[in-house]
């Protein structure tokens, strides 16, 4: 099991959080994660690293959360973030700053030190899924018990586009 995945549990569990977690055979896509995990593409949490440069200078990375069954539209999500730009890491800067692998990345910023964005979305369902810093296992939590841990930037819906009927955003 990855460093991350302990990191993760054993942050919960520290900070009394209740959680389900999910054995289950690695995913290649939201579709397929769903069909494995027994979610709703919307009750998806997908974690983002995004590369983040400042108004005001200086650049820094930041987790952005959004329901599965939606794309970033990075220029919109930048105004709501404070940020001049918005990219995604590649996979080099995943790995360096958070230990994960392209999917591993969990929805927990604090975990590394980092701030979590979070649409609004997210916090009118039940219960949210992601990985757990591996693809076979997952955690299912309240998505208010996720916000009272990480007291997330909690972002409008305009910083997504349905991912069914618009390309991605670079």
């Amino acid at each position: 099991m990855s460093e991350v995945y302990h990191l993760l549990i054993d942050h919960l569990t520290k900070h009394g959080v209740g959680f389900e977690e999910i054995e289950h055979p690695p995913a290649a896509s939201a579709e397929e994660y769903s069909r494995v995990v027994g979610s709703a593409l919307h009750e998806q949490a997908k974690a983002l690293l995004l590369r983040r440069h400042r108004r005001g200078g200086g650049k820094d990375f930041l987790i952005h959360s959004l329901p599965g069954d939606q794309r970033a539209d990075l220029h919109a999500l930048a105004g709501l973030l404070e940020a001049k730009r918005l990219r995604m890491a590649d996979a080099d800067e995943l790995e360096e700053a958070t230990g994960c692998g392209f999917g591993e990345l969990p929805s927990v910023g604090s975990v590394f030190g980092l701030r979590l964005s979070m649409d609004v979305r997210l916090l009118t369902q039940k219960r949210i899924f992601f990985n757990a810093g591996v693809l076979h296992r997952s955690v299912v939590l309240d998505p208010n018990a996720l916000k009272n841990l990480e007291s997330p930037i909690v972002v409008a819906a305009q910083g997504t586009v349905d991912a069914e009927n618009t390309a991605p955003s670079s």
